[in-house]
């Protein structure tokens, strides 16, 4: 993951009030209980020192910011200096309300929120329409594009058989009953290929999802191999045919995505242990800490789990330094205490290393570590 959208929240030399709040509107007394709930963690900012200004922002972000949608999610929201620095969406609500007033954003939960989300298309077809989503690696149940496809058919096509114009039964009716319908499928498919093409450019898709006819699918699949495409195509239950038919494919694919993002993070981890025998990795946050601080970090590795976090140390002048002690740092008088895993994001995003959650084949995990951009 790229974590350069993080940017905007260390641009302030103050400190940074979080809030992470789960803002679900799954009954009809939602709205009371996000206001009881933001209720306390003002208070608990107001405790921690938290200006008034960045309360007011964060409290009329609360209440006109956040998604009025049904169903469970959450937000996480960030103020700074009496100004509103981000508000991001999370598709999952925290495990719990949580505020923090410190010299650096709190970011782990909104970054482990977006990497368990990828980019991907989603087609429902049959052997004349379609329709062709795309998604971004964001918990935004709205596509960023939707279009409609309408092929040929065979209806008002004028033939010529040996019977002469109209006859159907020309060359023993094998060419217009068997050929013909199945140039036409092939050339509806080669066109849609070209607009699912478009759509996994747009978002840089990392799975095609597919639902419809088995003919249908298989020509497509062809025709998306001829583009050079070589990014996994999955066949998903549900496709066209109304909205019980869309609904399932919709469901299909978020239950199909979730297992393919637990499929690339164990992926990843074996990559990480390979890299790990040959120098090119480092386990544990005290290995991690001297990497990022010299801006060796190619990628990431935390965990979610925040049971036990520890505090770090951090410079207000050199962001991508990070150490267990005061004194490893530039300035030591200045140094500032913050949780491990907020500088630790700090430091990655702004020396532009990448980020991956650790996950233990779907669970979550406490571990940490970074894959270097050389080898020790």
């Amino acid at each position: 993951m790229d974590l350069g959208f993080l940017r905007p929240l260390y641009e302030s030399d103050a400190p940074v009030a979080s809030v992470h709040l789960d803002t679900s509107r799954a009954t009809t007394d939602a709205d009371k209980k996000i206001e009881l709930s933001w209720r306390h963690l003002r208070e608990d900012l107001a405790a921690m020192g938290a200006d008034e200004a960045d309360l007011k922002v964060l409290g009329e972000a609360v209440r006109e910011g956040t998604s009025r949608a049904f169903g469970e999610h959450g937000h996480a929201l960030y103020a700074s200096e009496g100004r509103l620095l981000g508000v991001y969406t999370l598709s999952e609500p925290p495990s719990r309300d949580r505020a923090l007033w410190s010299p650096v954003a709190d970011t782990l939960p909104v970054v482990v929120d977006r990497g368990r989300h990828l980019p991907y298309a989603l087609v429902a077809l049959d052997r004349v329409n379609a329709k062709v989503y795309a998604y971004a690696g964001e918990p935004d149940p709205k596509p960023v594009t939707e279009k409609s496809f309408t092929g040929a058919d065979l209806h008002n096509i004028p033939t010529m058989g040996r019977g002469g114009p109209g006859n159907l039964g020309g060359y023993g009716g094998d060419f217009v009953r068997k050929q013909y319908p199945l140039e036409t499928w092939r050339e509806n498919t080669a066109r849609l290929a070209e607009i699912v093409r478009e759509a996994v450019a747009e978002v840089d898709a990392r799975i095609i999802l597919v639902g419809g006819d088995d003919e249908a699918i298989a020509y497509l699949r062809d025709n998306m191999h001829e583009r050079k495409l070589s990014i996994p195509i999955q066949v998903v239950p549900g496709g066209r045919g109304g909205p019980d038919a869309e609904e399932r494919l919709h469901q299909a694919a978020a239950e199909a995505l979730r297992a393919f993002v637990v499929d690339s993070h164990d992926e990843a981890l074996d990559e990480f242990e390979r890299k790990l025998a040959h120098d090119q990795a480092v386990r544990g946050t005290e290995s991690t800490l001297p990497m990022l601080s010299e801006a060796r970090v190619r990628t990431l590795l935390l965990g979610a789990e925040r049971d036990g976090e520890p505090d770090l140390w951090g410079s207000p002048t050199e962001p991508i330094l990070v150490a267990a002690k005061p004194t490893h740092l530039d300035d030591p008088d200045r140094a500032f205490k913050a949780p491990a895993s907020a500088l630790m994001l700090r430091s990655a995003a702004m020396a532009d290393a990448g980020f991956m959650e650790v996950l233990q084949h779907g669970e979550t995990a406490a571990d940490s570590g970074a894959i270097l951009r050389f080898p020790k």
